[in-house]
């Protein structure tokens, strides 16, 4: 990733911990195809780990810290009792 073409280019890597045993959602996206993602419930602990490798390992990457937002959508269930 390097921003405008400027700057040191980077590969960025994310592993959550529990990413093989984590329940998935299927979702269509846009051109029809369909893509899994992670599920996640309120509360959760969310923890992995992030690694960097830079192209050019000689040439200085300056950054101002990373973050990572995770994007998403909040369902709610709900569930009528009729008698």
């Amino acid at each position: 990733m390097s921003f405008f073409g400027f700057g040191q280019s980077v590969e960025v890597e994310i592993v959550l911990n529990d990413a093989e045993s984590r329940k998935r959602a299927e979702h269509k996206t846009e051109d029809e195809k369909k893509e899994k993602y992670f599920l996640f419930y309120d509360g959760e602990t969310v923890s992995g780990k992030v690694s960097l490798a830079l192209k050019h390992p000689n040439k200085r990457l300056e950054h101002q810290g990373i973050k990572i937002e995770f994007i998403g959508q909040i369902e709610n269930e709900i569930r009528w009792k009729t008698s």
